[in-house]
């Protein structure tokens, strides 16, 4: 894929269940890491979503908060982030000069993102150095986190990379939950952290 683009298998323009505050959400397309019970198995591949150019991406966050103008971040999940760092890197950067804050979740760990051994190693820690909150490690399904807002499993840790978050302010504010929308084409689209007895209870409703 050229440099300045990204796959992407989804965005939401507005959500309140994928970070701090409300937040516009791009979750790119490919994830070698494949953890066993993963939310999103169906943006594992390389071969799905769609080519996304940056500037493209950009015009339509922008456009985003204009017509919500209390978003305040941007989201990036998976997939996994960091098979892309090149372009969400050089994207992020421009959405920070904007305000917007970062954060993004992802399977590799901080120390996994810093090993100098890493073909990637470069790359990475510049995407690192544009992202305010970063969610890291690989999900576990027998290990599952109630208690914390975002995080799948409990072996995920939180990094505050800038000074725009704390754990403070963030854990004493937010609550976890589902999020549900109806699309002007009727399909219904639900993301956010639920257990499985409760996906189903929902899903009887609808």
């Amino acid at each position: 894929m050229p440099f300045r683009e990204i796959a992407v298998a989804a965005t939401r323009e507005r959500s309140m269940r994928e970070g701090p505050g409300i937040r516009y959400v791009i979750w790119v397309q490919g994830c070698s890491l494949k953890c066993k019970g993963c939310f999103n198995p169906h943006f594992w591949s390389q071969h799905g979503g769609s080519s996304r150019d940056i500037d493209s991406l950009l015009h339509e966050v922008i456009a985003a908060r204009i017509k919500f103008p209390e978003i305040e971040g941007v989201t990036f999940l998976g997939g996994e982030p960091f098979e892309q760092p090149e372009a969400l890197a050089e994207l992020s950067q421009k959405l920070q000069k904007l305000d917007f804050s970062i954060m993004v979740f992802t399977g590799y760990t901080l120390a996994e993102l810093k090993d100098e051994k890493s073909s990637h190693y470069v790359s990475r820690l510049n995407f690192l150095s544009s992202i305010d909150l970063l969610v890291d490690g690989r999900y576990q399904q027998d290990n599952v986190d109630i208690d914390r807002p975002w995080v799948g499993s409990k072996n995920q840790e939180f990094h505050f990379l800038t000074e725009r978050y704390s754990k403070e302010t963030l854990f004493n504010s937010v609550k976890d939950g589902l999020e549900i929308t109806v699309l002007n084409s009727g399909e219904v689209q639900i993301n956010g952290w639920a257990t499985d007895s409760q996906l189903e209870s929902l899903l009887e409703k609808l």
